[in-house]
């Protein structure tokens, strides 16, 4: 049998910022609004991270890049492709590769100068950053627990709500997804963990079944509302992610089934994971289950009933590796995933349950505390 022969690994350069780009913020743990270069080489531990003269200072205080340069040092006022290439032909590299979203115009030009540029679907901090070790695992319990404490204020104020007619009331106005919305927002800015949030969801009656709907005007009573909330560490930078799906009043039949078979289905799910199971099989499960129970499912092209993926990974980015779908990746020690079924039907509403998880050697650890009730 042959040996299998190791892909050779190229240097690997970026060009970008690192307030939104999570790679090149885990690459270099410095945080900055302007584009600046990262360059790996394929020997371990020889980065070099070049920024402009005004950051040099601090990123030598703040980057894990031990190698930091000035750009001034390769000359005064040149171009952003004219300066990356004199970094490279000073390094002698004439080979590197390059992330998906790498400047085209910046690409182009390094070819003009005689350096092949091979982009890379995913790049090898991409990479590192599906397994989180004990540090981010701290992070991002950090970052649940504000959650969860937002949570529980935005359904402790539906619960104290009052019932007139079709609508729930708050000291006699007519209670609105914009209002829970505030008391989340709120709740994170006071959480003492500093979080920066993203608007959440808080969805309310049939237009919840757009599952990225955020939510706008009153929230009824006897109709579900999807609570769905996303914010992020400012200083650490880890997201949290959870939803829950609750209703103030009497619960029709059809919600009442729905919300059964969506605790159903991730209840299973969790009991499963563990390493070496693969995203398939949890996401296969999930829909074995609605289509037992008479539910479309997006494995089936279905448009309504269980139309989304089952999770994804969560870190420095909302939405990371793994995918929690129809793939073949092997979960392994260190994931950190979602677990969020949902159902969705347009003439009904919608139900969705959302629950952070800690992949461990021989199971999971939920990193979702707060309760799962439909009926507040």
């Amino acid at each position: 049998m042959k040996a299998k022969v190791k892909r050779e690994l190229k240097p690997l350069l970026m060009v970008s910022e690192s307030m939104h780009n999570a790679d090149m913020y885990y690459a270099t743990r410095f945080l900055a609004p302007d584009p600046f270069v990262f360059l790996r080489f394929s020997r371990k531990g020889k980065d070099i991270l070049i920024v402009s003269q005004m950051e040099y200072e601090r990123a030598r205080k703040e980057s894990i890049v031990k190698d930091i340069r000035s750009s001034l040092a390769y000359g005064y006022n040149l171009k952003m492709e004219e300066f990356v290439a004199k970094i490279l032909q000073e390094e002698d590299i004439k080979e590197v590769e390059v992330p998906k979203y790498f400047p085209l115009y910046t690409a182009d030009e390094l070819r003009r100068k005689g350096i092949e540029v091979v982009p890379v679907e995913e790049t090898i901090m991409t990479k590192e950053r599906e397994i989180k070790d004990e540090q981010e695992i701290g992070y991002l319990r950090k970052a649940q627990r504000a959650t969860e404490h937002a949570m529980e204020i935005a359904i402790e104020v539906i619960k104290k709500s009052s019932v007139k007619g079709n609508f729930l009331l708050e000291n006699d106005e007519i209670l609105t997804s914009e209002r829970i919305k505030a008391y989340i927002e709120h709740a994170l800015f006071d959480s003492g963990c500093a979080c920066e949030v993203d608007e959440p969801i808080v969805a309310c009656g049939k237009r919840a079944a757009d599952p990225h709907f955020t939510g706008n005007g009153p929230i009824f009573a006897n109709e579900s509302t999807i609570i769905d909330i996303f914010p992020r560490l400012k200083t650490e930078r880890y997201y949290a992610d959870m939803s829950r799906t609750v209703l103030r009043g009497e619960p029709g039949k059809e919600i009442k089934e729905m919300y059964e078979a969506v605790k159903h289905a991730q209840e299973a799910s969790l009991a499963l994971i563990r390493e070496g199971v693969t995203c398939r099989e949890v996401h296969n499960l999930v829909c074995d289950i609605f289509e037992e129970r008479g539910y479309g499912t997006i494995r089936k092209r279905s448009k309504k009933g269980f139309i989304h993926s089952t999770g994804h990974g969560v870190g420095l980015d909302l939405h990371e590796n793994p995918r929690v779908g129809d793939n073949d990746y092997e979960l392994r020690k260190g994931n950190v995933i979602t677990i969020e079924p949902g159902l969705y039907d347009p003439e009904v509403g919608a139900v969705r349950l959302e629950d952070m998880v800690l992949v461990r050697k021989s199971g999971s650890e939920n990193l979702t505390k707060l309760e799962k009730k439909l009926v507040v």
